[in-house]
């Protein structure tokens, strides 16, 4: 018998918010956290200041976002096979595409400076963002043992 979770695109879309959020809140801040207590970075985990236009906290909004990032990484991550292309590509995918976003199009959308102190820092961003990826991908394949779809149909196909 088959999961809900690895039919149904919607709860597969849904369970892939809910732990990227969860992942921006556990993993995500806390690098964040050790990078500004490092001295890394003016930015500090779980920041209260809030974004425009709704007022929402920062930390808040990442995680909103976090969530909705994982979708289409999921999506991704789903069609790569076990094993280290999976594992690169999840940092990769964490890293790179919310970075660049965030550095070449949401940033200069805002009038902000990608090295003023919205910003991490780049080499940074790629780090807490890789992490991140790593995270979500780890959990994903762990506790809901979601399998590849590679992997599924060539399950179906030998039946």
């Amino acid at each position: 018998m088959r999961s809900v979770i690895t039919t149904n695109p919607v709860v597969r879309a849904a369970a892939a918010f809910l732990v990227g959020g969860l992942a921006v809140l556990v993993v995500h801040q806390p690098v964040v956290g050790l990078l500004h207590a490092l001295g890394a970075t003016p930015i500090t985990p779980y920041s209260l200041r809030a974004t425009h236009p709704w007022g929402i906290p920062v930390f808040l909004s990442l995680s909103f976002w976090g969530g909705v990032w994982t979708i289409p990484i999921a999506w991704i991550l789903d069609r790569l096979p076990r094993g280290w292309v999976y594992w690169i590509g999840a940092v990769c995918l964490g890293a790179l595409p919310p970075t660049l976003t965030t550095w070449f199009v949401i940033f200069p959308l805002k009038g902000l400076s990608p090295s003023g102190a919205a910003s991490v820092g780049l080499v940074n961003a790629l780090i807490v963002n890789g992490i991140w990826g790593l995270a979500f991908a780890f959990v994903r394949s762990r506790i809901f043992a979601i399998p590849p779809l590679v992997e599924r149909s060539q399950t179906l196909i030998a039946r």
